[in-house]
């Protein structure tokens, strides 16, 4: 849900109606831009938050079950519904995995949007060619960060570690 003050305010033409003005209106969208995501970021990261609650007491109460003393078969049937519980945990926080990948991937295009938002509004008059440079100098640095966090893998909960998390009745995540 945007908030107000991100939201994109009509603005009357300025005279003239030349190449600064389109450029500090297209510096003012991507300020826009780069407010909206982050704050979906923000709401992504408190939902995520609860999800990731929600999956520690479900281990929590795996545990529990798991650890009741009761006869056979009764106790066959909740080891086996326990070993259900778990590996359903255990995917749920494979899968969750995603969104640490998402919100590592948005920041960073967001941060690409506040530089380009920056370098629009700094008020520099620049010649054609020389905004040509610095647009491609971006475009590299870009890359490089994006290269950097599609190398560098999932740091964040390995699947063997996800498994035995499950396995003790606790999950963590990230």
């Amino acid at each position: 849900m945007p908030n107000e003050r991100h939201r994109p305010t009509p603005r009357p033409a300025p005279k003239g109606e030349g190449l600064r003005a389109v450029i500090d209106e297209f510096g003012r969208l991507l300020h826009v831009f780069s407010g909206q995501l982050a704050e979906s970021l923000l709401e992504a990261d408190r939902e995520y938050a609860m999800v990731g609650g929600a999956f520690h007491e479900l281990a929590v109460a795996k545990g529990k079950i798991g650890g009741v003393d009761c006869p056979e078969p009764h106790k066959a049937l909740l080891g086996r519904e326990c070993g259900r519980i778990g590996d359903s945990l255990h995917a749920a926080v494979v899968a969750l995995q995603y969104h640490d990948r998402l919100a590592q991937r948005l920041g960073h295009i967001r941060a690409g949007l506040d530089h380009l938002q920056a370098l629009l509004r700094d008020g520099t008059e620049r010649t054609n060619a020389e905004w040509l440079n610095l647009l491609r100098s971006v475009e590299r640095a870009h890359h490089v960060e994006q290269q950097r966090l599609l190398g560098r893998g999932n740091a964040a909960v390995s699947t063997d570690a996800a498994a035995d998390s499950a396995s003790k009745g606790t999950v963590e995540l990230f």
